[in-house]
């Protein structure tokens, strides 16, 4: 029969192999053996700290939330992009927030992107109808479409602004055993569009697509008239 487990015990077995050690050698065997147990406290009061934050200051509301993927623009241009939209709606940011992430690294086409720790996040913020419009290459925009997590510009509620932009859809042709083969506009391509031109968020091509659950196509359709008609 196994021999019951004894906190106390154990620590003084520890304490008296520790004792004997230098500090260095010390912090080196507990990082060797312990460094699990180490890094899950440490989530669990990253956690508690992040859950009672948001209980005190609340769930940040947004005006709008973009994603500028596969990006490694400067910071300084994001920024300068931010405010100049923001003078452009006339949003007061103190009310809510205008969140231009360029935190996102992944490509559908290759692999579905499997274990892309990205992606993953891009599919949390998705379904969870935070993210509003998610920007990318042409090339890598019409493969995420098969994700499902692109919204439909054939949708009602895209009407206008499929109409608007007829002459730039991007469409994402399903494969042949789906059961509707025919081509889907997941999105446009803005590659003169002042992500390009002005602020350097993209050397050359861009293309935009629209998050399945966005809530606010208003607030997109106000980003595609500042970076394509202003």
């Amino acid at each position: 029969m196994p021999k019951k487990f004894s906190f106390s015990e154990w620590w003084k077995e520890e304490h008296a192999k520790l004792s004997e050690m230098s500090l260095k050698n010390a912090l080196k065997y507990i990082w060797q053996y312990y460094w699990i147990f180490i890094l899950g406290f440490i989530g669990i009061v990253w956690f508690a700290v992040f859950s009672v934050h948001r209980l005190i200051v609340g769930t940040p509301e947004y005006w709008i939330y973009a994603s500028f993927a596969n990006s490694t623009v400067n910071p300084a241009s994001v920024s300068r992009l931010h405010d100049d939209f923001a003078a452009f709606t006339g949003w007061d940011t103190k009310e809510k927030r205008i969140e231009f992430s360029t935190n996102m690294y992944f490509d559908y086409s290759r692999n579905q992107a499997r274990g892309n720790e990205y992606y993953n996040s891009f599919v949390a913020l998705t379904d969870s109808g935070t993210l509003d419009l998610i920007t990318m290459d042409p090339s890598q925009l019409a493969p995420l479409g098969q994700s499902g997590r692109l919204m439909n510009w054939n949708f009602e509620e895209c009407d206008a602004l499929r109409e608007k932009y007829a002459d730039r859809l991007i469409w994402y042709q399903p494969p042949e055993d789906a059961e509707e083969t025919d081509p889907v506009p997941v999105g446009i391509d803005i590659s003169d569009s002042l992500l390009v031109t002005k602020y350097g968020i993209y050397p050359e091509s861009a293309a935009l697509g629209i998050a399945s659950e966005s809530p606010r196509l208003d607030a997109v359709g106000k980003f595609l008239e500042f970076i394509l008609d202003k």
